[in-house]
């Protein structure tokens, strides 16, 4: 494996590692906030909301190389590379190889960013059934 891709494995590599760990923190802190206050769940739901605003740059430009890399694709310009082999054109390969790592961390890039938007759901969905718990309670007869 060449060092470049080993590099880009790395990133991934810690880029899934912080999903995983957000899931996780989310899973058990979720469950115990949703006992425990609303304002923790707010608070945690503000800290994902802020995220995700401050990862829109990224995720249009991550957007942007993905379908640059599809419509490449379509365009046959990947189908090359058997050409570019046999001609010797490093050069091509170079870019064809830089652009599927550019790709393939895009890709992670968009999957970080809907894990966030997964997250910003369930803490959504948290909120509004402790309201609706709440209105049920206050309506409940006492007997």
């Amino acid at each position: 494996m060449s060092e470049r891709m080993s590099r880009l494995c790395d990133e991934l590599r810690i880029k899934l590692h912080g999903i995983d760990r957000r899931l996780e923190a989310l899973k058990s802190n979720g469950v115990a906030a949703f006992d425990k206050s609303q304002d923790l769940l707010e608070s945690q739901l503000d800290r994902v909301e802020q995220r995700i605003y401050d990862n829109r740059v990224t995720v249009e430009a991550a957007n942007i190389r993905v379908k640059t890399w599809l419509a490449e694709k379509r365009a046959g310009s990947v189908s090359d590379r058997a050409h570019w082999k046999e001609n010797h054109k490093t050069y091509l390969l170079e870019a064809r190889a830089d652009d599927a790592e550019a790709y393939a961390i895009a890709v992670f890039e968009l999957a970080a960013s809907a894990a966030d938007e997964a997250t910003l759901a369930v803490l959504q969905a948290l909120l509004a059934r402790s309201d609706a718990d709440t209105a049920s309670e206050a309506e409940a007869p006492l007997g």
